[in-house]
This record gives structure tokens, C-alpha cells and sequence, in this order.
């Protein structure tokens, strides 16, 4: 009788258990504006998704958006914008089970904002849930202080006292694709385990409509409509001319 009624209870004591472990991975996942922050909220397809070539230093210096709908998106949430960037400081998966980063701009170190790329599991519904993942894979073998190509959907954020947090608290949430931009030197560190001994070539912006590049700092850098990072001498070999007729070093 005894091992009939065990029989029995083995079915609800395995539903209990299933019920347990979908209550703890709910709630390792996040809530606040969570259908926007995984792109399954009902304006996800109004997001433009060709990603627009701009800047760290550009991004943060937008005005904030002050109104921000909870379950939809401002206008600016509605575009993908991609940036170059390196990794000043990445932390262990979050609470929501995002990766958090705090990427640089490469020209100025002293600008930079926070780029979450959230956990697949935590995006059911979501059709860019593979993205997620993917760019999770690519993060997991990249050392901090790299070079790095992102792209990923504006998010208006609230100031809680996150790490590397823009000044206008805008972000990259999510990130949808996240790619190394490796030069010499990055191969000697990752490869060779050496410090650089080369001087580092200066990257440049080329407009690839007039195959004119522009130098780090000046207007132009990042800024045009259509356009690349490469460095100098790339650009030069692509047949690109400086802006101005100034060399950038």
C-alpha cells in the first residue's frame, strides 16, 4: 500500500519540482520595461533594425528623453545604432542575467555608457534570442580592454547607481551583435600573451560615399551617413583621402 501511494505521488512531487525551477529562473530574470530590454514588447517591430554607424561620445551627449512608456519605446528606442567601443569593464551575469559592459570610446576613454546583453532564456518570445546568444559566445572569449564593434538598440535608462553609467543614462540594451576589431596589437596580447611593442595605427572614419576619411576628434569621425573604421593605412590603400588633406598623424 504503501509504495502504491508513493507511486501515486511521484507525479505531483515532479510537477512541484518543475514549478520550483521555472519560479527560480523567472525570477533570475528582470522586470522592469523586460519585454522592451529583450525586444518582445509589441513595439519591437517598429524597430528599425539597420544599424546606424555612430559614436559613444555621440550617444551620450543626446538630451534624455524624459517620457518613456512603460511597455513600449521612446523614438530613439526604436533605432539600432552601431559603435565602436573597448571593454573598460565588464561584471558577472546580474541579477536579471544580463551581461553588463562598460564600453569606451575609443578616441576619448572619459566617454563611455553600458551595453547589457541579456541571458536567451530570459527572451522566450523574443525573435532575437539566437542574437543574444550569440553575442554572449562571441563576449565569453574576449579579454577587457579590447577593441570591439556593437550593435544594439537604444534604451532610455533610470540612474540606479550602475556601473559606467553615460552621464544622460543611455544604453545599448540590447545588444545584438558584438564583433572584435582586432589590430596587431590585440593579436600579441591574445595570442602571444605580450604587451605591445608597435606603435598602434590610428583609426579612422571613411566616408565610403566620397572615400574620404576623417580623423579621430574631428567632426566627420563616426559622423556620416555611410561609412567605416579602418585605420589610416587601410584607408589609404582602399584609395581613401584625408579630409582637408591632413594626415591624422
Amino acid at each position: 500500500m504503501r509504495s502504491r501511494l508513493a507511486y501515486l505521488l511521484l507525479p505531483l512531487a515532479l510537477q512541484a519540482t518543475f514549478a520550483s525551477e521555472m519560479l527560480a529562473q523567472a525570477r533570475a530574470c528582470g522586470v522592469e520595461r523586460w519585454s522592451v530590454k529583450v525586444m518582445s514588447d509589441f513595439d519591437a517591430a517598429l524597430v528599425m533594425r539597420e544599424p546606424e554607424a555612430t559614436t559613444i561620445s555621440a550617444l551620450t551627449s543626446i538630451p534624455k528623453e524624459p517620457n518613456r512608456p512603460q511597455s513600449g519605446r521612446a523614438s530613439l528606442e526604436r533605432r539600432v545604432f552601431r559603435v565602436r567601443g573597448i571593454i573598460l569593464e565588464s561584471r558577472p551575469v546580474q541579477s536579471d542575467g544580463d551581461m553588463h559592459l562598460v564600453l569606451g570610446d575609443p578616441t576619448d576613454r572619459t566617454r563611455f555608457l553600458v551595453a547589457e546583453i541579456p541571458d536567451s532564456a530570459c527572451a522566450v518570445g523574443s525573435r532575437y534570442a539566437s542574437d543574444f546568444a550569440e553575442a554572449r559566445r562571441v563576449f565569453n572569449t574576449l579579454p577587457r580592454g579590447i577593441e570591439v564593434e556593437v550593435e544594439g538598440v537604444a534604451y532610455w535608462d533610470d540612474d540606479h547607481g550602475q556601473l559606467g553609467a553615460a552621464p544622460n543614462d543611455i544604453e545599448l540594451h540590447p545588444v545584438l551583435k558584438l564583433v572584435p576589431v582586432l589590430n596587431r596589437n590585440d593579436l600579441l596580447r591574445t595570442d602571444l600573451g605580450a604587451d605591445p611593442v608597435v606603435p598602434e595605427d590610428v583609426r579612422v572614419w571613411v566616408n565610403t560615399s566620397s572615400k574620404v576619411y576623417h580623423c579621430p576628434g574631428t567632426a566627420y569621425f563616426g559622423n556620416t551617413s555611410r561609412g567605416e573604421y579602418m585605420s589610416e593605412s587601410a584607408a589609404r590603400r582602399s584609395g581613401a583621402r584625408p579630409a582637408g588633406g591632413q594626415s591624422c598623424r
